[in-house]
């Protein structure tokens, strides 16, 4: 079906392969052969861990991708740094109709009707975790009540930025949770937790 599919789709979107290595020692040949056996026009690279967010080849690709476009890798591992990320690009190819496809995983192929089902899962573990973020930081602002703690918005900061802050401010002093992990709990970095705490401070 994908053949046929970009038979009839050519003129109309772009074929874009990814390939990872971890170390300099590892070599990309084997991924860029299989790749080009794909059919992908334009294969953009990395040589980083898997962990690392600093991906300039991958983050290149995603700037270009199109509707219709397909991404191409020869295994999830090489695009996927863990499960979350997983789910987040799964989501962002989604949201522009851009198709995904590993070669040696034929789950992973949205061309397909399954591949599209796959999709759908992934998209409901995306809202469902969204959602739990939701009702943690609603949780969060009810015990700031509780406790009267300060809920007012200052002036220049988001409704939303601010309930993050108090949420993990709350896991910060009542749950003894370190500000980093409390943070990224809350959804929040810990530069804009330091900036609106700043600001509170200021309107004392």
């Amino acid at each position: 079906f994908l053949g046929i599919y970009l038979t009839i789709k050519k003129l109309y979107f772009m074929i874009f392969g990814y390939a990872r290595v971890s170390t300099v020692e590892q070599k990309l040949e084997t991924q860029i052969e299989l790749l080009k056996q794909q059919g992908c026009e334009k294969i953009y690279t990395d040589i980083a861990s898997g962990v690392r967010e600093d991906r300039k080849g991958l983050n290149e690709m995603l700037s270009f991708l199109r509707e219709g476009d397909v991404v191409i890798v020869y295994k999830t591992d090489r695009i996927f740094r863990s499960l979350k990320n997983m789910i987040e690009l799964i989501e962002f190819f989604n949201q522009k109709s851009v198709f995904f496809k590993s070669i040696s995983e034929p789950a992973f192929d949205t061309t397909s009707a399954n591949g599209k089902f796959i999709i759908q899962i992934f998209g409901a573990v995306a809202e469902f975790e969204r959602n739990l973020i939701s009702e943690r930081t609603k949780a969060g602002i009810e015990g700031a009540r509780r406790r009267k703690k300060l809920i007012g918005r200052p002036k220049g900061i988001k409704k939303e930025t601010l309930e993050k802050y108090h949420f993990a401010f709350h896991l910060y002093e009542n749950k003894n949770i370190p500000i980093d992990k409390a943070c990224k709990q809350a959804g929040i970095s810990k530069t804009s937790f330091y900036r609106v705490e700043k600001t509170l401070k200021k309107e004392k």
